[in-house]
């Protein structure tokens, strides 16, 4: 068994179940403020697609999704996050995964070389997966605070440089689950000068890019930054992206 193993924490849900064990919920119910199950329906287009294609289901569906699939992403990203014309080769950087959360936990151990100071930054507070991810990498997590007196938001530069230099991976949250802070674009080219710097990759989980208050204003994204600031090979970026949250799709996982 792999000794990292004990380091994992329980899952949160797992806790929080084991707390309210017993309690009775007032006469109204209660607010679940645990897992953000969604209140709308799926898009009846994306289900009527499902039910015309049950015939595929004994076919073995390729590794990297089909070629329409991975188009529709590129052409969704360039939209949203206004990108030039083939910024972004569906071939090359878009890759579906079953469920974000899987990817985020599985793309560090490709990443990380295992060394005794291999270092992996992430926000505090956080979502789970990322200490996880750290541990079974076999790197240590590393917690920069997130605190009210800045927003809420990561000061990057706060961070020494002893820390940069054995940072592997940084993952940011933008907006911040459970904060809901948005990274300025201006904090996000910081961040990837510095990872030029110090050579890490800046893994961006962008989950909940789609829910925000002002429709003419819509959150920037890395892709996005890192094109303003000439960057445009996206070198150590790495976004990931959900249907769960922006198209209700949370079963597809």
């Amino acid at each position: 068994m792999n000794p990292d193993l004990k380091k994992l924490q329980p899952y949160p849900f797992e806790r929080l179940n084991a707390l309210k064990d017993g309690c009775l919920p007032a006469v109204e119910g209660h607010i679940a403020l645990s897992i953000g199950e969604l209140k709308h329906d799926a898009p009846k287009f994306v289900l009527d697609s499902i039910i015309d294609n049950l015939d595929q289901i004994n076919r073995y569906p390729s590794t990297k999704g089909i070629p329409e699939l991975r188009q529709a992403i590129t052409n969704w990203l360039a939209r949203r996050f206004k990108l030039a014309k083939n910024a972004l080769d569906p071939e090359r950087h878009v890759l579906p995964v079953n469920g974000t959360r899987e990817a985020l936990f599985s793309f560090s151990q490709c990443l990380i070389d295992e060394k005794d100071d291999a270092l992996i930054l992430m926000p505090n507070p956080f979502y789970q997966i990322y200490e996880g991810a750290a541990y079974l990498s076999g790197a240590t997590p590393y917690f920069y605070n997130t605190i009210k007196e800045n927003n809420y938001l990561p000061d990057f530069d706060l961070i020494d440089e002893d820390t940069w230099i054995r940072c592997q991976i940084i993952y940011i949250c933008t907006p911040g689950n459970p904060t809901g802070s948005v990274i300025s674009k201006q904090q996000l080219i910081r961040l990837i000068e510095l990872s030029k710097q110090y050579d890490f990759v800046i893994a961006s989980d962008e989950c909940y890019s789609e829910i925000y208050f002002d429709e003419d204003s819509p959150p920037t994204g890395l892709l996005e930054a890192a094109a303003a600031c000439g960057n445009t090979n996206f070198e150590n970026c790495i976004v990931f992206h959900s249907l769960s949250k922006r198209s209700n799709l949370p079963g597809m996982r």
